[in-house]
């Protein structure tokens, strides 16, 4: 039997979640959806929620971090707020408990999660990391909370950044963490077979693949970016999940020395293009203008003259063309679109929902400069994208199919005045 492409694996809710601080007065911190009026948390005033159900479901958790974040004044970095919550979720007893009225199929507990506790004790960069995280939150939540051992706090930290997800809005950006106990159970590969996708805190991981087996040991979702080399990528695992990655994709060393390539240039262009990257990443967090990211993006490919393959080029592209949707830089974001969409599709996973993104934002500018034929080609593709990545319920595949019709009626009405002249 297994499961067709696009059919739905899983879902889920989270054990224990956090919103992105920097969201966190824009958005309800329960659902994470964006509303225009927001109730504080009447005892602690700092959460804010859409409205009383969702401050109700919190309050399972916030009850207990209420009466701790009352006392202090500033909130906690996101991962401190998730390991408090799952710490508190711990000492409650969910632990040890199955939830199925949270997860389909329900497989596990949180306990059963991996924590890979030992691997932590011999890495001395997590182990710092642990011990500041449980020398604040004793210090945070003394005389509220009674705190377990250090060893059952490894445990529950090891588990947090072992399994931790990041939650994507309707846009696809980033707007929490969280621990999901049943969906954790998915392995990796770097070409998956599966992708997950949110809506609000409920995570949907649907087959991008036929997958004949009936067993979610074949069910691989991708923990990295697809637009990372081997090198990034084994790296990144190693450090981050301890283990290191045998798929077909790590073994293909044709396409890595294509993403790598520098043919036509040199070593000088393939460093300023990490170098602009890294400018832009700054500029971005410190909310640049971003004309004036776009400038710099500008000047660095005016000067460069890598192959369109190579992918740090096709980063600050998409980094390009990011800045020109913001500056409203519409004749210039197309360009950007146009010139990295090849690239751009073949380095990411069949159906991967980023590209069906990319696809719905050039058919929105071609839209606008009335290039309609071309903007319901990038629409239907970007719709069979999200068919199979998102489902009919998401966001963007309601979007793209509204976008559509408009595109649609518009076609006929230029056909119709090009009959009548």
């Amino acid at each position: 039997m297994g499961w067709k492409r696009g059919t739905v694996v899983m879902e889920s809710k989270p054990f224990a979640h956090v919103i992105c601080q920097k969201f966190s007065e824009d958005r309800c911190n329960y659902c994470l959806k964006s509303e225009e009026k927001l109730l504080k948390c009447g005892a602690c005033n700092k959460l804010m929620y859409c409205g009383v159900n969702c401050q109700r479901e919190d309050w399972k958790i916030h009850k207990t971090e209420c009466k701790i974040m009352k006392r202090v004044p500033n909130v906690p970095t996101d991962s401190i707020r998730l390991f408090l919550r799952l710490i508190i979720r711990f000492l409650k007893g969910d632990g040890k408990q199955k939830h199925p009225n949270d997860e389909s199929p329900c497989i596990r507990t949180f306990n059963d999660l991996m924590s890979h506790r030992d691997e932590i004790k011999a890495d001395q960069t997590r182990s710092e990391l642990f011990r500041i995280a449980a020398d604040f939150v004793r210090g945070y939540t003394h005389g509220i909370l009674q705190l377990p051992s250090d060893d059952v706090l490894l445990e529950i930290f090891g588990k947090m950044v072992i399994n931790t997800f990041t939650i994507a809005d309707e846009l696809l950006q980033d707007v929490g963490v969280a621990v999901y106990t049943s969906p954790s159970v998915l392995d990796h590969r770097c070409w998956p077979n599966a992708v997950a996708s949110f809506d609000g805190i409920k995570v949907t991981v649907r087959a991008v693949d036929n997958i004949g087996s009936d067993s979610l040991s074949d069910v691989y979702l991708s923990y990295v970016d697809p637009l990372a080399t081997i090198e990034e990528r084994q790296e990144q695992l190693q450090q981050q999940y301890y283990f290191t990655c045998n798929c077909a994709r790590c073994t293909n060393l044709e396409m890595n020395a294509k993403m790598c390539s520098i043919e036509g240039s040199n070593e000088g262009d393939l460093a300023r293009v990490k170098d602009c990257l890294e400018k832009v990443e700054t500029m971005r967090k410190n909310k640049n203008n971003p004309k004036e990211i776009l400038e710099l993006c500008n000047k660095c490919l005016n000067e460069v003259k890598l192959p369109f393959g190579n992918v740090y080029l096709v980063r600050l592209v998409g980094k390009a063309f990011d800045a020109a949707i913001d500056a409203e830089q519409w004749e210039e974001a197309l360009q950007f679109g146009i010139k990295n969409y090849k690239a751009y599709s073949i380095l990411h996973p069949p159906f991967n929902p980023c590209v069906g993104y990319l696809l719905a934002n050039m058919g929105k500018l071609l839209m606008l400069f009335g290039r309609l034929s071309e903007a319901m080609l990038h629409f239907r593709k970007a719709l069979e994208n999200f068919t199979v990545s998102l489902g009919d319920s998401h966001y963007l595949y309601r979007q793209v199919t509204e976008m559509m019709a408009q595109c649609e009626a518009e076609l006929a009405h230029s056909e119709a005045q090009g009959a009548i002249s």
